[in-house]
């Protein structure tokens, strides 16, 4: 028996996206974290902790990528790290994946961003 769509997603989440969290407020001034891969757009997960953020990104990403495989969508590739100017708390990195996607991230608005192997 072939693959579920599913058991493709799980597979295909688990691999090492770069994960950016960022420290927010909710309407009422609580905090909360945001998190997202860099490398897949519109998905997203939240939470009380950047811990939490990204174990609720997780979960989003198995659903995110099990729709685009249901729709025969291209499912994009983890980035690699391209370079780092500095290794600070102010520092700035690029990361890119075989398709020539890049994004720059600075540390001027309190971001954390890590990588799962």
């Amino acid at each position: 028996m072939s693959e579920s769509y599913f058991e493709l997603a799980e597979k295909l989440a688990a691999r090492p996206y770069f994960i950016m969290k960022l420290r927010d407020e909710t309407t009422d001034g609580a905090p909360i974290y945001l998190a997202r891969a860099l490398e897949i757009e519109n998905c997203f997960g939240q939470g009380d902790t950047p811990e939490e953020a990204e174990q609720d990104l997780r979960g989003a990403l198995v659903d995110f990528i099990e729709g685009l495989l249901e729709d025969d969508l291209y499912v994009p590739e983890p980035a690699r790290l391209v370079k780092t100017e500095r290794t600070s708390v102010d520092s700035t990195v690029t990361v890119t994946n075989p398709n020539s996607y890049s994004v720059n991230v600075n540390g001027e608005n309190s971001y954390i961003l890590s990588i799962h192997a």
